[in-house]
């Protein structure tokens, strides 16, 4: 299989595009609609989510990549310390989540757990717009 679509690195301004590709990819996913079950309201909130995450934290600590539309986060394993949310993202996180915030606390902690111990890149985040799938995007 050719591969014409190559990721390029993310730039903060590409939050808004990389956000709403993110938000299609994530809309119908089961974990995603437990966190976010607002119906109509879940594309906008997961928005938001992709952008807070994507501008507050991977996008300045992570290494981000895109195509036209898919969306990668990583964090290399000298990043994981800067990686960590501030107290603003946090804040602004359970804002976005409301009452499902400590629920998703919850699962992120359970899953910290579980990860390895030793230095490792740690793939936060990958999405292609549904439009996109079986097209090499998120390969």
């Amino acid at each position: 299989m050719s591969i014409t679509n190559t990721p390029q690195a993310a730039t903060l301004d590409d939050a808004p595009e990389i956000s709403r590709t993110l938000a299609r990819a994530f809309a119908d996913d089961p974990m995603m609609e437990w966190f976010f079950p607002g119906g109509a309201s879940r594309e906008p909130d997961l928005v938001r989510y992709f952008t807070t995450i994507f501008t507050r934290q991977y996008g300045r600590h992570g290494v981000c990549e895109r195509t036209a539309s898919a969306a990668a986060f990583w964090v290399a394993p000298e990043g994981q310390e800067k990686a960590v949310p501030d107290a603003e993202t946090v804040a602004e996180l359970e804002q976005i989540l409301g009452d499902r915030a400590p629920l998703f606390r919850d699962a992120v902690a359970a899953a910290a757990e579980q990860g390895p111990k030793e230095p490792h890149w740690y793939l936060a985040v990958v999405g292609a717009d549904p439009a996109a799938r079986g097209q090499g995007h998120g390969a």
